[in-house]
């Protein structure tokens, strides 16, 4: 391990030329290269600073590419898992404007191909499907209704 802060600025450019992290996120990748917390919170708050490193950008950008396989509420458990502010997640969640039951229809159709329900186990098997990508019950039982 370096304790050196310019190998740690640079290991964070380096990450965030690739994707967009969270500050959570970069700065548990930064603890791999140093056990000094006061150089990593150091370079993070610079990122920040500079503009490299934003919190809404990342939540926009994780919303919009997760919200064509996934749910609001499964969407919302993994970006909790990666940011801190709950408050920042639902308000940001809550301007996309996201179709949820659009979506919901989507991925059934692709899924099940329109398969009518017969008995059931099918009807369970489909409902748990749709709930294992985290869309609500509520959701679900309107989607499998039409």
């Amino acid at each position: 391990m370096t304790d050196n802060p310019i190998n740690l600025k640079a290991k964070a450019i380096d990450f965030l030329s690739r994707r967009d992290y969270s500050y959570s996120e970069l700065y548990t990748k930064l603890k791999k290269y140093t056990d000094d917390l006061d150089a990593i919170k150091a370079v993070v708050d610079e990122m920040v600073e500079k503009k490299y490193l934003n919190e809404e950008r990342f939540i926009e950008n994780f919303i919009h590419s997760k919200s064509k396989k996934y749910g609001s509420l499964k969407i919302k458990h993994l970006l909790h898992d990666k940011v801190n502010n709950r408050e920042l997640v639902n308000e940001l969640y809550q301007q996309a404007e996201i179709d949820e039951l659009n979506i919901a229809q989507q991925i059934w159709q692709r899924k099940f191909h329109g398969q009518v329900i017969t008995t059931a186990n099918e009807r369970a098997k489909q409902i748990r499907f749709m709930l294992s990508r985290g869309f609500s019950l509520d959701l679900v039982l309107k989607l499998l209704k039409m």
